[in-house]
Order: C-alpha cells, then structure tokens, then sequence
C-alpha cells in the first residue's frame, strides 16, 4: 500500500511540474483600515477652501498648519481630546498608532484649535488624520470611540511652498474685530482663543501714539512697547484670561525690488529683517516684510486703513510655509 501512495504522489509532482503550475502563496492579510469615525462633533478646517478640497501641496522641512473649529452639536457630547496621526498610506492607521500629537481641549461647547505639522517626507503623499474624541471618549483605538475625522491630503512638492491669505482684517483696542492673526493660517483669533494658540500669532494691530498711528507689531509689543492690556474684556465669556506672551516678530519696510504679486519662497527667503524692530508705523498701499518667531518670512501689503482705536486694518499676507 504504501508503494502505491509514493507513486501516485510521485505522479501527481510530475503532472504539476510538467505543467508548470505552482501552489498559490497566500499574502499575510494586512489591516489598512482607519477606526471608524462614528463620533457627531462639528468638525471643520477655518479655511474654507480645505473644506471644498482637503489637500494641500508642501515640501519637505515646509511647515503644514492648518485650524480646526470645533463645535459640540445637539446629539454629542463637548470636545476633549484631538488626537493627530501621521500615515503615508491612504485610509490607513498602524495598529496601536501613537499619535503625533495629543492636545487636550478647553471645556468649552467651540473653539478653534492650529496645529503645526513640518514635512519629512521628500516624495510621495503624507495623510494627517485629525481625530477629535468628545468627553465619553479616551482610548484613541477602541473600537467603539466617539471619534469626528478630518483628513488633511499632503502632496509633497521638490520646491518649497509659500502660503497667500487675502483680506485679513484686524480691529483696533476698542473695535470688536480680532487684532490678531496667524500668517501661518490667515486666522483671527478670538480673544478666547488666544491662551491655547498664541504661539502661532505673529502679527497684531493697534492705533497708537500722538497722533494716533497704525501700527502693526508682535504680542509682546503690545504691552513691553505700548502699555496695552493683556486680559480679555470683561465683555468675553472667558474675561480676564491672559491674552500677553508669544514670540516676537520683526518688521521692515519692503525693498522696491520685491514684487509682491510675484514673490516666491526664494524670493522671501532673501529678505533681510533684523532683529530690531518688532513694531512698525504703516500706510495704506505700502508692503511691508516679516521674520516670525518660527524662523519663516513674509510680506503684508496694506490695503485699506480706518484710523483710529475703534478703526480697523486690512492686509494681504505672503509667507513662506
């Protein structure tokens, strides 16, 4: 019996062979899937042009910073913790992933919330998922996490990126506009913002001096420089929280040279801005260059100007990312 099972098994192995077939190799299942976002937080990007089309293009070591506005809604619970991942495969997470970032949020029922991520990658494409968990949830991988997704798309470039925010407009002390803004996103910062964001504000407004001039300068100016205060208005819903602090930013007239309406990432990184003067008196159609506290230079061209402390200011923005 057992001669009769070698040569049948013999004969099976030469059939295979003399018709070349080869036993199909199984590949290891890999899960390439994301935790399911099932959570009802309003979650959106405050440029809308992110909402229409969530992708944006960036070079390596360029800087990707992008705000989130976050809303409770009638059927969740409040935002508490925003959780970033990092993947370079579509519709993918590691198991057990470590996030780049963990930020746990202020009790409130809305705020916004910048993020600043830098590019590693050369080549290729670069996934951000902003997971915002609200206040039933903590384990970023159960399987039953209240979890409200955004996904940011990072084509990667060879050539480094400038970002161009037009229109931005800041009130002055007593105007309700915001004085403050991120050149980094093109937000204005609501005062109860401030605490949680103020290390992307590098450029603020005021009306100043005798006679009064329009004056844009760095935070710290504001009080080091001109006195101003550094609480939020008793009329704000978080009054007396402090609105102070940041890093400095430096200003100075542009040269004739730079064109604005052209001007590139090389062209900005040219730009010679000493560490001097982190105010600057200005006018309307003047442009006028920075150097921010996270080594990244730009342009503002001024175009408009109400005077006054209950005026405001509106300026384009130009700067590298």
């Amino acid at each position: 019996m057992k001669k009769l099972s070698y040569l049948f098994l013999s004969i099976l192995v030469a059939i295979v062979a003399a018709c070349g077939v080869t036993p199909d190799v199984q590949p290891t299942p890999v899960d390439n899937s994301l935790p399911a976002a099932t959570g009802s937080l309003d979650v959106t990007f405050t440029d809308p042009a992110l909402n229409a089309n969530p992708s944006v293009v960036a070079a390596n070591a360029d800087n990707i910073n992008v705000s989130l506005l976050i809303k409770k809604t009638p059927t969740g619970g409040k935002p508490r913790i925003l959780r970033v991942f990092v993947e370079t495969q579509a519709n993918y997470r590691a198991k057990n992933a470590t996030p780049l970032f963990e930020i746990k949020l202020k009790n409130k029922d809305e705020q916004t919330q910048t993020i600043d991520y830098t590019v590693s990658p050369s080549s290729g494409k670069v996934y951000i998922h902003f997971d915002v968990y609200d206040n039933t949830s903590t384990d970023a991988n159960s399987t039953s996490a209240n979890v409200t997704r955004k996904t940011l798309v990072v084509n990667i470039s060879s050539e480094a990126q400038i970002a161009s925010w037009p229109g931005i407009t800041l009130g002055a002390q007593t105007n309700a506009l915001g004085s403050r803004v991120t050149s980094a996103t093109g937000d204005v910062y609501k005062v109860c913002d401030l605490d949680s964001n103020i290390k992307y504000v590098d450029i603020t407004y005021a009306s100043v001096g005798s006679p009064l001039k329009s004056t844009l300068m760095s935070n710290p100016a504001r009080s080091t420089s001109f006195g101003l205060s550094t609480a939020a208005g008793a009329s704000t819903d978080c009054a007396g929280s402090y609105t102070g602090g940041g890093s400095a930013t430096y200003f100075v007239a542009a040269p004739s040279s730079v064109d604005f309406a052209t001007v590139n990432d090389a062209a900005l990184a040219a730009l010679t801005i000493p560490s001097t003067n982190q105010s600057i008196v200005v006018e309307k159609d003047k442009v006028y260059a920075f150097s921010n506290g996270r080594g990244k230079k730009g342009l503002v061209k001024i175009t408009d100007i109400v005077v006054g402390t209950a005026g405001s200011i509106t300026f384009d923005i130009k700067v590298q990312k």
